[in-house]
């Protein structure tokens, strides 16, 4: 690893655990105790759902859902210490090979600063009757930051460009996104008619678009080492 990525993993291992530290010391509010712990538990259950990224030691998941719900109706300090929780047993459960410290690190560091991002964007909407136009740009920036942060350190180790490295690893995943973010808005409108509880069941679609995806990536592997 060269000098520019240790000093790129250390600034952002610095900046997206302070920016933890910091909610937690300044704005540690945790009003609805019971959805946050639903959010919470459903969320780390979800973490174990994960689809290997072809080429790579990476692996995405369903748990981004549960940030995107996270952020529309919690507070900062319950979703970031949600962000966290998810990232950390994405990266802890049954890894093909066991991850070092500093990737879980830099991983839960990356979803910190995305999350915290995609919170403020999602809060700068005037008027928050409707969760769909808000989740809309936290979506946004949330898989933008996310899919950039890692690609560049990618790009930084490897001596490539960042767009190519992004193109590479992460372009044919947006489709995964999208249909992720479709999900956590229809939750969140949805729990403004029929309440948070019956609105979770609408994740059962997430979880179909996992298998599907999963699917799709095991065919891909398929052809890639047949060729």
């Amino acid at each position: 690893m060269n000098t520019n990525a240790k000093l790129y993993i250390g600034t952002s291992v610095a900046v997206g655990y302070a920016l933890l530290a910091g909610t937690l010391i300044f704005f540690s509010d945790f009003p609805d105790v019971a959805r946050y712990l639903a959010c919470l538990s459903l969320g780390c259950i979800a973490s174990t759902l994960k689809v290997r990224l072809p080429g790579l030691h990476g692996t995405i998941s369903v748990n981004f859902v549960f940030i995107l719900i996270a952020l529309a109706q919690l507070s900062l300090a319950e979703t970031l210490t949600i962000a966290f929780a998810v990232t950390l047993v994405q990266c802890l459960w049954r890894p093909k090979t066991r991850p070092k410290l500093v990737q879980v690190l830099f991983n839960t560091s990356t979803v910190l600063i995305s999350t915290g991002l995609a919170y403020l964007a999602a809060h700068m909407v005037p008027g928050q009757t409707h969760l769909l136009v808000a989740l809309a740009p936290a979506a946004t920036i949330f898989f933008v930051m996310n899919t950039g942060m890692v690609s560049l350190v990618l790009a930084l180790i490897s001596k490539s460009t960042l767009v190519a490295v992004w193109k590479q690893c992460h372009l044919w995943a947006f489709p995964y996104y999208l249909v992720g973010a479709a999900v956590a808005g229809m939750i969140n409108q949805s729990s403004l008619t029929v309440g948070w509880r019956f609105s979770l069941l609408a994740l059962p679609v997430m979880y179909l678009a996992y298998s599907c995806y999963k699917l799709c990536v095991s065919s891909l592997e398929t052809r890639i080492s047949a060729s």
